[in-house]
């Protein structure tokens, strides 16, 4: 599922391991929107942010108190303005936020074909557009966004929000009910060949404009998700889509975006195909003054640029051409990450322990296709990939095996299979599978045809493991072609399932959402999560007893069984995973506490982040005379776990 709740993290989306830089700028140090330093106390009190700043100033005189407009009580509705800061009060606007990207992405439309990348939902989306509501990132409550309140019906499958008569599109356009409609109307459009939007909207009714400011939805069967999604899905402009169809949008939104109501808007000069992307922050944004706004949103401007060569993203972020990196091997971690910026403190490096979904890294089987329709082989070749060898050899131990697809999470299984390295099982399955002759050159062959493996790959960085498991497979008699292609090659290979073995990652979703890479339905469609052709009659099952799951200990204990059925179906081959984010800065960043949201990932430096002044200029003395050092910090930052020792995860 791609993640519609854009507050909160990415969803099931193709993820780039690969850190992002950018090569503006060629010292690190002030932009030319240089922030100011704040002067005088800041509040820290939440009570002095108002949720619902300048209370109903834009609201049509016309649209009566009852039907949402101005005086609107909120009598009989649900709202939530209880709920504490997220950004921090003593962040200043202003400053450039420099990162790269691996790869170009191959559309930037949010909808649609090739629209469900990391880029486009981690950064594009969730700074361009809004919801009607948001997930508060600690608490995960619901909190107003466009909408200032909400009613659930007692049988929880009718759904009425209130637009808040203030909101406004990037081209000045209030927001209303049809704005919502027509978002609706354009993600169950056929045309628009999203086949995960189809069955994830085509869930409810079409909603029913009560009045400018009310719209109603109603849903077709009960799932405690409908109302997740829809509260949560980036609501479009309805008088540029009553022009447009889905393939209209597909033709004309490629590579440009509909105007949103978010805090960044992107233009299309902005836009320079295969080079960069900037996104700009709105000096109009209706909602800057609201409580869920303070101290988020701090950057006048976010750019990135294509760097397609990560050790050239390395050198670049050393020479101060990019504001962060995320470091994405254990080696870069412990070999090169302890150059003489980072002694001196100028350069900061961190491991964040936080809640974020883990991103599960993993090697994908098209089991529609042999040799891989065939279970005994698809377990034979997690049964070659030697993890304990490469963990130690590789990833310095810095890294666990990976046996779930919900990894540090209550979601995993604890039984799955631990696939230790055994040849010698993993040649008895191939036997029993046929593959019990070799020929002359020692290979493994069926019908006189040799057992060759084709696997993609988008990033040099991963041939180091790539190459042992190569080897492993080599010494049982199993050829496997490594092919590095682009990361747009790769996602159209793998949408159009014209792969055999794929090298890849998937993000993480807070509140999983099985069907969308799992149900039989979508095993024989092209442009969904069921990459590999998985089909399983008791997971189709599970997942429609799921939707009706409202209690969260009975929806953990379906994902589990469902996780235990997946990894012993094995559509993966599971590697290994970081439970923390790696991440190294330039030491001139403002940072609340914990670095990162309770669930964010690196992305949420772009929203909690700023540009301090003063470690600014001490970073810029530093630079100038090398006998300055800066402190350097602890190098693990454990906040949300010692956070969560009194607060339990709401999940």
């Amino acid at each position: 599922m791609k993640a519609r709740l854009l507050v909160l993290i990415t969803g099931l989306a193709l993820a780039i391991a690969a850190g992002c830089g950018n090569r503006s700028g060629s010292e690190p140090g002030p932009s030319p929107s240089s922030p100011v330093a704040r002067t005088g106390p800041v509040s820290l009190n939440r009570v002095d942010y108002p949720v619902f700043p300048d209370a109903d100033s834009g609201a049509d005189p016309s649209v009566p108190a009852e039907q949402g407009g101005k005086g609107f009580t909120g009598k009989g509705w649900e709202t939530n303005t209880d709920f504490d800061l997220i950004g921090d009060p003593h962040a200043v606007k202003g400053g450039v936020f420099r990162d790269f990207l691996p790869d170009f992405p191959g559309t930037l439309r949010i909808a649609g074909p090739e629209s469900s990348s990391y880029f486009n939902y981690s950064v594009t989306a969730s700074v361009a557009y809004e919801t009607l509501l948001g997930v508060h990132p600690t608490t995960l409550d619901y909190i107003p966004a466009l909408a200032t309140h909400w009613q659930i019906s007692p049988d929880k499958m009718t759904y009425r929000f209130r637009i808040n008569p203030n909101a406004r599109f990037s081209d000045g356009t209030p927001v209303t009910s049809d704005d919502v409609v027509a978002t609706y109307d354009l993600m169950v459009d056929k045309t628009l060949q999203d086949p995960t939007d189809l069955l994830t909207f085509g869930k409810l009714n079409r909603p029913v404009a009560e009045s400018k400011y009310i719209v109603r939805v109603q849903a077709k069967e009960l799932n405690w998700r409908n109302f997740l999604y829809f509260s949560g899905f980036p609501i479009f402009p309805a008088h540029i889509l009553k022009t447009l169809n889905g393939a209209g949008y597909l033709k004309e939104y490629n590579f440009k975006i509909l105007p949103g109501s978010g805090p960044y808007t992107l233009r299309e000069e902005d836009v320079k195909k295969g080079q960069t992307i900037t996104l700009r922050r709105r000096n109009n944004y209706w909602a800057a003054k609201a409580r869920a706004n303070v101290g988020v949103y701090n950057f006048d401007e976010l750019r990135f640029s294509v760097v397609r060569d990560q050790k050239l993203a390395f050198e670049m972020f050393k020479k101060g051409e990019l504001d962060d990196y995320v470091v994405p091997t254990p080696r870069e971690w412990v070999e090169e990450m302890n150059f003489e910026n980072v002694q001196r403190g100028i350069i900061q490096k961190r491991k964040i322990f936080n809640n974020n979904p883990q991103q599960t890294p993993l090697f994908g089987l098209n089991a529609r296709k042999p040799p891989f329709d065939d279970i005994r082989v698809r377990k034979a070749m997690a049964l070659l990939l030697n993890r304990r060898q490469i963990i130690d050899k590789i990833m310095f131990n810095e890294d666990l095996p990976l046996n779930s697809n919900f990894p540090a999470s209550p979601y995993e299984n604890p039984g799955n299979p631990k696939n230790e390295y055994d040849p010698q099982e993993a040649l008895k399955l191939l036997a029993e599978a046929g593959w019990n002759n070799r020929d002359n050159q020692g290979r493994l062959v069926k019908n006189g045809v040799p057992l060759q493996i084709d696997m993609i790959y988008e990033n040099k960085i991963f041939e180091p493991e790539l190459t042992v498991y190569q080897e492993d497979l080599r010494r049982v008699g199993i050829n496997l072609n490594l092919r590095l292609v682009t990361f747009e090659t790769m996602f159209k290979i793998i949408s159009e399932r014209q792969f055999q073995m794929v090298d890849m990652i998937w993000g993480g979703l807070l509140f999983p959402n099985p069907e969308t890479s799992y149900l039989s339905s979508l095993a024989d469609q092209n442009d969904n999560n069921n990459i590999t052709g998985f089909k399983n009659a008791r997971v189709d099952q599970l997942c429609a007893a799921y939707d009706k799951m409202f209690d969260v200990k009975e929806r953990i204990r379906a994902i589990q069984e469902i996780d235990g059925l997946v990894a012993n179906d094995y559509q993966y081959v599971l590697l290994w995973y970081a439970p923390y984010i790696r991440l190294a800065y330039w030491n001139k960043f403002g940072i609340p506490s914990g670095y990162l949201s309770r669930i964010g990932d690196q992305y949420m430096a772009y929203q909690l982040w700023w540009v301090d002044p003063d470690k600014d200029a001490k970073m810029q003395e530093a630079l100038r005379n090398t006998s300055v050092k800066l402190e350097v910090g602890p190098i693990e930052d454990h906040y949300w776990d010692e956070y969560a020792k009194t607060h339990p995860s709401p999940q």
